[in-house]
């Protein structure tokens, strides 16, 4: 549970007193689990998981559980071993880690999002673990939320970019912390890259391409999107940009210190903006950023040598010019993912094979970049590779890859709209609810 665990005990009469039939309660058998949670968390926080459930321990204050599966534990335990350094350098950067514990929970195939940061008890999809530790990006974004959705929290949903935008930017500096300039830098690529795609698909209906928006009879559900994350990191990333890190940095402790264990608003968090950054507002559009819609003029594509070496290796695919082993000898799935989505259309079908037939793209064990791939293999009508796009959406229930993939076929020929709507059916009852709701809007052409 999202709280502290306090004892587990017999039993007791009292247990029961508010139960019509009271005796089933203290039954042979039966045991009482008693949690405490002292700080206050929103509604939305409160969680409970039930399960055939294992752990390892993996730092003073995290224990990995997954399904009591000893290969499945050893592979979380070891994808999160370094959790620890994680949450020491995100402490030096926003102050004091409040929850006392930091457990993760991996979850079965269902579960529809890469986490969600459930206080002591974050929640993870197992495609995040990968083999090669990647999926610390993850967890470093779950825990960025411990100060930024969890300690501060925005009042609604149309506010959401308070906690999304924030964490974001607040990953991407432990993550840097951790990995270096050029590996977060990597991550802005392709968040970059993904702000672009989602501005696009609202070109008509632009009001959710701002940060602050009005939701009034929308499921958020069928708007979400990497906006409120992308475009709230480039805020963020922008201010930075203007006062210095420095600054920034003492500005950010500030701010968690003042408004911890409160849920508030983008005009507060504007107010206070421009009370401790005297000036800003002439120096930064801030109405823009907030209120405007799609990219903003001065927002600020990735500048690193890593990203410029990937996105020219990409640009030189439409010449037939596939990277050479030399050139990709020590890239894993964070550098072709970004290689994937920044290929320019269109895309040959022979071109897209002679890649994957030197570097087995679809069989890959990293769902971001056998996503990538197989979304560029519909869009050029590889018939080559539809099985393998079954068999993803039949394996994995995270909208991030359903999204894509149900897209991109049913923005192709009448072939692919009937392949995607014979597989969804034979796929649907293993999808969460959420992500089947996603699917059939896809379907339907509401999105």
């Amino acid at each position: 549970m999202s709280a502290r665990h306090v004892q587990r005990r017999s039993p007791k009469k009292d247990d029961a007193l508010d139960v019509a039939t009271p005796s089933p309660w203290c039954a042979e058998g039966r045991v009482v689990e008693e949690f405490e949670m002292e700080q206050s968390v929103p509604p939305y926080l409160f969680a409970l998981a039930v399960g055939a459930l294992g752990n390892r321990e993996v730092g003073p204050r995290t224990t990995v559980y997954a399904e009591d599966v000893a290969s499945v534990l050893d592979s979380a335990a070891a994808e999160f071993a370094d959790t620890e350094d994680l949450v020491r350098e995100a402490e030096s950067l926003f102050g004091p880690y409040e929850w006392e514990r930091f457990d993760l929970l991996v979850f079965p195939p269902s579960f529809p999002y890469g986490g969600m940061e459930n206080p002591r008890m974050v929640f993870l999809t197992p495609t995040v673990i990968k083999g090669d530790a990647s999926g610390a990006e993850v967890v470093a974004h779950e825990l960025a939320h411990s100060w930024t959705g969890n300690l501060i929290t925005n009042k609604n949903n149309e506010h959401f970019w308070l906690n999304e935008g924030f964490t974001t930017y607040a990953e991407r500096r432990i993550v840097e912390a951790v990995q270096g300039e050029q590996i977060a830098a990597l991550y802005n690529g392709i968040g970059w890259r993904g702000l672009i795609e989602d501005v696009e698909r609202f070109k008509d209906n632009l009001e959710f391409t701002k940060l602050k928006n009005n939701q009034e009879g929308i499921d958020p559900d069928d708007v979400f999107s990497q906006i409120p994350y992308e475009k709230g990191f480039q805020f963020l990333w922008r201010i930075e940009r203007q006062v210095g890190r420095p600054a920034f940095d003492e500005f950010l402790k500030k701010y968690i210190a003042t408004f911890k264990f409160q849920s508030i608003d983008t005009e507060t968090f504007l107010d206070f903006l421009k009370a401790n950054i005297p000036g800003i507002e002439n120096q930064i559009d801030l109405v823009r950023w907030t209120e405007g819609t799609g990219i903003p003029p001065d927002a600020y594509e990735p500048d690193s040598t890593i990203y410029k070496q990937i996105v020219s290796l990409a640009n030189e695919f439409k010449n037939g010019r596939i990277p050479r082993e030399d050139e990709v000898a020590d890239w894993q799935g964070l550098q072709w993912e970004l290689y994937l989505e920044n290929l320019p259309e269109p895309i040959e079908a022979s071109q897209l094979v002679e890649l994957d037939s030197r570097y087995k793209l679809a069989e890959s064990k990293d769902y971001e970049v056998k996503t990538a791939f197989l979304k560029w293999a519909i869009s050029c009508g590889c018939k080559t590779y539809y099985n393998e796009v079954e068999k993803t959406l039949k394996e994995v229930g995270r909208i991030k890859y359903l999204r894509p993939l149900y897209t991109a076929l049913m923005s192709g020929n009448e072939d692919d709209k009937v392949f995607a709507k014979r597989v969804f059916p034979e796929a649907r009852e293993s999808y969460h609810p959420i992500a089947q709701s996603v699917v059939e809007g896809i379907l339907s052409n509401n999105l």
